[in-house]
């Protein structure tokens, strides 16, 4: 017997109240509507902005998105889902153009499309304030980081310097003339020390990587160079394209909530011409098309598409996500980075960008 989901048990219950509303069946359809609004509207499951679109049943949004009525809870979520999400509605054509915009994908192929993005989140995912806080512009500098021969360079190997793990151990071996240099912003001459790497990355935020920035000093330095110290000027090595492409199919989700309300914004408005979801707007991603970055922008261009956009403008960094976002992460908080509970605005940055530039936005 194949499990519902909480999205399927509840349209399952709803079809079931209709039908027995239109029967007039004596008992539980009393105790059902008696109480409450019988009109069509409060037969529409309940969709707020909060809601996680793997709690969304496809059948019914669908329901909602060509009822042609604006307050129908989906077409509220995503009036109300940015600051500037019901001015570009409006100007889209409002519940009418999403109604005649759902209609053209389809019954079956948008009820499809939500329901495999809901699929696709994972059952648990870091939690926001442990992923990468990093911006698009951080890209150069995360290369730099990664790769040797320029001004920086994470250690990435696994053996440890003087028997000591971690990057404070590590510091306690060095001169006090070497701390001053890092304190001052400069990098020591790198010379033999044996190799070095620390057991884990620091954790995380501005406490534990103080003189993170642009020019970064002291142990945010130290951290960023440490890879220059460990006797092997080439094996600390990650590959990271920036400005690269890839397939919005071949992209893979890592957050366990995506906002349903956002992600049908999103996919209406590039459904219909009113935004271009191609440009990820510098989003991190891994080789193996884990989105660290632009969940939204990707689910969007997902239902918008059936999957069939390009992305542009796609940082994709060699590894898998378990391994890189611990590094990531502490690398967006030595260039100044603290972690946020939320990366939401990203998305919202974006797509206002494009707004405004295609004269949508007031």
């Amino acid at each position: 017997m194949k499990k519902l989901t909480p999205a399927q048990l509840r349209y399952l219950i709803l079809q079931e109240t209709k039908d027995l509303k239109t029967t007039n069946s004596p008992n539980l359809a009393t105790l059902l509507f008696e109480q409450g609004d019988t009109t069509d509207d409060a037969a529409f499951i309940d969709v707020t902005t909060k809601t996680n679109i793997a709690d969304l049943g496809g059948a019914d949004a669908y329901e909602q998105l060509v009822s042609g009525d604006e307050n129908a809870p989906l077409i509220q979520a995503m009036m109300n889902a940015t600051g500037w999400a019901n001015g570009a509605i409006a100007k889209a054509g409002g519940a009418d153009a999403i109604k005649k915009w759902a209609e053209s994908v389809g019954k079956e192929s948008l009820t499809n499309r939500i329901e495999k993005v809901g699929a696709a989140l994972p059952n648990t995912a870091p939690a926001k304030k442990d992923m990468p806080a990093l911006e698009g512009e951080d890209a150069a500098a995360v290369k730099d980081a990664l790769t040797p021969g320029g001004k920086f360079n994470v250690d990435i190997e696994a053996s440890y310097a003087a028997d000591k793990e971690g990057l404070d151990a590590w510091l306690d071996t060095l001169s006090d003339e070497k701390k001053k240099e890092f304190e001052a912003g400069k990098q020591p001459e790198p010379k033999e020390e044996g190799l070095v790497r620390e057991d884990k990355y620091p954790r995380h935020g501005m406490n534990a990587m103080p003189g993170g920035g642009a020019d970064p000093v002291g142990k945010a330095l130290a951290f960023l160079t440490k890879g220059k110290y460990d006797g092997d000027q080439g094996d600390d090595n990650i590959d990271v394209k920036v400005g690269g492409s890839l397939a919005n199919s071949a992209m893979i989700p890592t957050q366990s909530n995506i906002l349903a309300g956002k992600s049908l914004l999103f996919a209406f408005l590039q459904g219909t011409g009113n935004t271009d979801l191609s440009d990820m707007g510098g989003a991190f991603v891994t080789s193996a098309g884990e989105i660290l970055d632009g969940h939204h922008r990707w689910s969007g261009a997902y239902i918008g598409t059936g999957g069939g956009l390009t992305h542009d403008n796609v940082h994709i960094v060699d590894g898998n996500a378990d391994e890189l976002i611990p590094m990531l992460t502490s690398i967006g908080n030595a260039l100044g980075n603290p972690q946020k509970e939320s990366r939401e605005n990203r998305d919202d940055l974006v797509l206002e960008r494009w707004h405004r530039l295609a004269g949508l936005n007031d």
